[in-house]
C-alpha cells in the first residue's frame, strides 16, 4: 500500500536583504521577480550611491590643506562607513551569484585596517 504523499517541494533559493528585523535579524524573501525584491534592488543602489557620496565627501574633507586633525579623522570615518556600505551590498550580490567572496573578503579587511587606524590614532 503507498501513501498518497505529494513530493516536497524543491528548495527555493533565498536572497538575504539590505535590512534587518527589529531585533537585528536577517530577513529573506525567496528570489526572483516581485515588489520585495524590487524594492531590495532599489535599497542596495541606494546605498552604493550614499557611500559613493560619502567617499567623495571624505575625500574632499582629506584634501583641504586648512583641514585639521578632527576633520581628517571625520573624513576617514566617513570613509570607513561607506566602504563597510558598500562591502554589505556586494556581500548581499555575491550570497545571489554563488561567486566567491575573495573580493569582499578583501574590502572587509581594508574596512577593518581603516577603522583600527583611526581608533589608534585617536586613543
Amino acid at each position: 500500500m503507498t501513501d498518497n504523499v505529494p513530493p516536497l517541494p524543491l528548495p527555493v533559493p533565498m536572497r538575504r536583504l539590505p535590512w534587518s528585523t527589529a531585533d537585528g535579524r536577517p530577513c529573506y524573501v525567496p528570489q526572483g521577480v516581485g515588489i520585495i525584491n524590487e524594492l531590495a534592488d532599489a535599497v542596495e543602489a541606494e546605498i552604493i550611491t550614499t557611500a559613493v557620496n560619502d567617499g567623495a565627501g571624505a575625500l574632499l574633507g582629506a584634501e583641504d590643506p586648512h583641514a585639521t586633525k578632527e576633520n581628517l579623522r571625520q573624513a576617514a570615518r566617513r570613509l570607513a562607513y561607506a566602504l563597510d556600505d558598500v562591502v554589505r551590498v556586494a556581500e548581499l550580490r555575491a550570497e545571489r551569484t554563488a561567486s566567491g567572496s575573495t573580493t569582499t573578503d578583501r574590502a572587509r579587511r581594508l574596512s577593518e585596517a581603516l577603522r583600527a587606524s583611526i581608533v589608534r590614532r585617536t586613543t
